[in-house]
């Protein structure tokens, strides 16, 4: 039992939800994460924010394995969804939360009766 509810914890950890589509302006006036895709790339970056340097759009990397920033085409973005951080909570806690009670319900009545 513990050894699930560990490998749930590890598992669910890393979830992040995004939702939406904002403008490439709507995402650096917010600064928050965003998944960035593109045509010419087929895998979405994601970026732990945007920001405007010297009229170029930069991403700055949500990973530490990316070292360098990417600078974005603007005529190459096909969608930009927001970072959804109460969704991303409850994903997160919500495998938890059922874990911990079905613990309760199956091992929490010492007699073994109803």
């Amino acid at each position: 039992t513990l050894a699930v509810l560990l490998a749930s914890l590890v598992f669910f950890q890393g979830c992040t939800v995004y939702k939406g589509s904002i403008t490439l302006e709507d995402a650096v006036a917010q600064q928050k994460k965003v998944k960035v895709i593109t045509s010419d790339n087929p895998k979405p970056f994601e970026f732990k924010k945007i920001e405007r340097v010297d009229g170029e759009y930069v991403g700055i990397p949500k990973r530490y394995s990316q070292a360098e920033n990417i600078t974005l085409k603007k005529e190459t973005i096909t969608e930009i969804k927001e970072h959804d951080k109460t969704m991303s909570t409850i994903i997160t806690f919500s495998p938890l939360a059922i874990i911990v009670g079905l613990g309760v319900i199956l091992f929490g009545n010492s007699d073994g009766g109803y």
